[in-house]
C-alpha cells in the first residue's frame, strides 16, 4: 500500500481514503474521537503523523507511539497485526492450534488513546482465540525471562486448563457456532469498550 505521506499531487485524497477507512474500523472511541477532531480542524499536519505509513514488524516488534491512526500503536493496529501474525504463525507451524502462544505485557499506558500494553495484550489474545489458537496470558505485568520459562514450561508441558481453549472445544464439540460467534463478539467488545 502506498503511504500518504507525501505532499505531491493525489496525497490528500490518498489521506482522506485512510482516515474513512478509519473511521469505519476504530470501535476505540477515544482514537475515533481525536481522528475526527484532527479531521474537524482540517490538521493535515497531524493527520499525515498519524496516517503516513503503515508500523512495520521488525527484529524488536512493532515499535511506534501508542495513538490514532495507522502510524501508531492503538486498538485497530494491534488487531491487525494479531490477526496477520496468526496467519503467518500457522502457516509455519503445524501444530500452533494445539501448542498455543504465551502473552505478556509491561507498564506502557497512553492514557488519551486508552491504549496501554495490558489491553493491547488482552486484544491480542482475543483475536488469537478467535482464531482457534489457545493463549496463556499472564494476569500481571511481567519480565521477559518469565516469558521464557514460561515457553519452556509449555513445550514439556501443555495444561489447556489454562486458557479458554477448553470452552472453545466444548461449544465446537457440541457444534454451536452461534454461540461461538457470540462468545468471540463479546470477548471482543469487551477487549474493545472495557479494557
Amino acid at each position: 500500500m502506498a503511504a500518504p505521506e507525501s505532499r505531491g499531487p493525489g496525497a490528500d485524497a490518498q489521506l482522506d481514503q485512510e482516515t474513512a477507512r478509519w473511521l469505519r474500523w476504530d470501535k476505540n472511541s477515544l482514537t475515533l474521537e481525536a481522528v475526527k477532531r484532527l479531521i474537524a480542524e482540517d490538521n493535515k499536519e497531524e493527520l499525515r503523523k498519524c496516517f503516513g505509513t503503515r508500523m512495520e514488524f521488525g527484529t524488536a516488534g512493532l515499535r511506534a507511539p501508542m495513538g490514532p491512526g495507522i502510524s501508531r500503536m492503538n486498538d485497530l493496529t494491534i488487531i491487525q497485526t494479531t490477526q496477520g501474525f496468526c496467519r503467518y504463525l500457522e502457516k509455519q507451524f503445524s501444530d500452533q492450534k494445539q501448542k498455543g502462544i504465551v502473552i505478556s505485557f509491561d507498564a506502557r499506558a497512553h492514557p488519551s488513546s486508552g491504549g496501554s500494553s495490558k489491553r493491547f495484550a488482552r486484544l491480542a489474545a482475543t483475536t488469537f482465540i478467535s482464531q482457534g489458537i489457545p493463549v496463556y496470558l499472564f494476569s500481571d505485568i511481567t519480565p521477559t525471562p518469565f516469558v521464557i520459562r514460561a515457553l519452556k514450561a509449555l513445550e514439556q508441558q501443555l495444561r489447556p486448563s489454562l486458557c479458554l481453549k477448553n470452552f472453545l472445544a466444548l461449544l465446537s464439540r457440541r457444534r454451536n457456532e452461534k454461540a461461538l460467534r457470540k462468545l468471540l463478539a463479546f470477548l471482543i467488545r469487551k477487549c474493545i469498550l472495557e479494557f
